[in-house]
């Protein structure tokens, strides 16, 4: 009898979005002549449809962040952004880097977050896209500090269950306190 043979093959890796600029558009992916080509150019085709997605998103987010004014830890604002940026669930941007996106809104619409450097931007980002699935009920038990906090934990947003346990046991608390709450319940 025969051992089934082991698969060596990579893991398939996201794609990172180029970036616009002054004479069009940059794409990230490169054709290297030692490797499949139809595999690249099939990324290629990927980048070039989440690109022109992505358009759409971005005027979205840019009409979104000139409605509202005050954005400095505005819940309704990160709500808002984040039902829109729900679309990298999509089928498109599966493979895609959410952070290459998310620099690319940070490139397209410059007031997205005024006073916060580029990293603290993705952040937020990472945040509203996290909150962006959740309904009013859910996200009026908690304050911005709080989901700030508890969108940094993935399978927490992810899973209702745990989510109402953390909900219910942050009482008032943020920053670090909360920080372990979240940590203790999801048994790190």
């Amino acid at each position: 009898m025969s051992m089934p043979k082991k698969d060596n093959s990579k893991p398939e890796s996201k794609i990172g979005l180029g970036e616009k600029t002054d004479s069009g558009y940059k794409y990230s992916s490169r054709i290297n002549f030692k490797e499949d080509l139809s595999l690249q150019i099939a990324k290629l085709m990927q980048e070039k449809k989440a690109k022109d997605e992505l358009e759409t998103y971005v005027e979205q987010i840019r009409k979104i962040s000139s409605r509202f004014k005050n954005k400095d830890k505005n819940l309704d604002y990160y709500t808002a952004v984040g039902k829109v940026l729900f679309f990298l669930s999509s089928d498109s941007f599966k493979n895609i880097k959410p952070y290459s996106v998310f620099r690319r809104l940070i490139d397209e619409v410059p007031d997205i977050l005024p006073g916060l450097d580029t990293k603290r931007i993705q952040d937020h980002l990472m945040m509203m896209y996290r909150i962006g699935g959740l309904d009013e009920n859910i996200l009026s038990k908690a304050t911005w500090e709080q989901w700030y906090e508890i969108s940094k934990f993935k399978n927490a947003i992810n899973n209702r269950r745990v989510l109402n346990r953390i909900l219910t046991a942050s009482g008032s608390a943020s920053g670090p306190d909360l920080r372990k709450k979240i940590e203790s319940i999801l048994g790190k």
